[in-house]
């Protein structure tokens, strides 16, 4: 079976398998990402910025790549991620107001 991937889907494919680890770290990947897209150090920020991807879609397409079943994560990451998602999960409840109970 063969699955047919976008250009960004391969090109963070290809990051990851060059750079193993750096699927478990937005900040990793996405440096990782701009390297391979050519970011110089001797370029200001503003021309790097305006000729690489934005994080979004880096982030968006490692998801992807992790639902595919083509990229996996660290258990440690796993772990941080599904703490995080039960932490927003639980800051966007409604509170109970304080005057409902007069």
């Amino acid at each position: 079976m063969s699955i047919d991937l976008g250009a960004k889907q391969k090109l963070v494919l290809s990051v990851i398998q060059k750079n193993p680890g750096v699927q478990n770290n937005d900040a990793d990947l996405i440096a990782a990402v701009w390297r391979e897209e050519g970011w110089s150090d001797a370029r200001g920020l503003e021309q790097n910025i305006m000729t690489v991807t934005r994080p979004e879609t880096i982030t968006r397409r490692r998801r992807e790549l992790h639902e595919m079943g083509l990229i996996d994560y660290s258990e440690k990451a796993d772990n941080e991620r599904m703490e995080a998602m039960k932490n927003e999960q639980e800051r966007a409840k409604p509170k109970a107001v304080s005057w409902l109970d007069d």
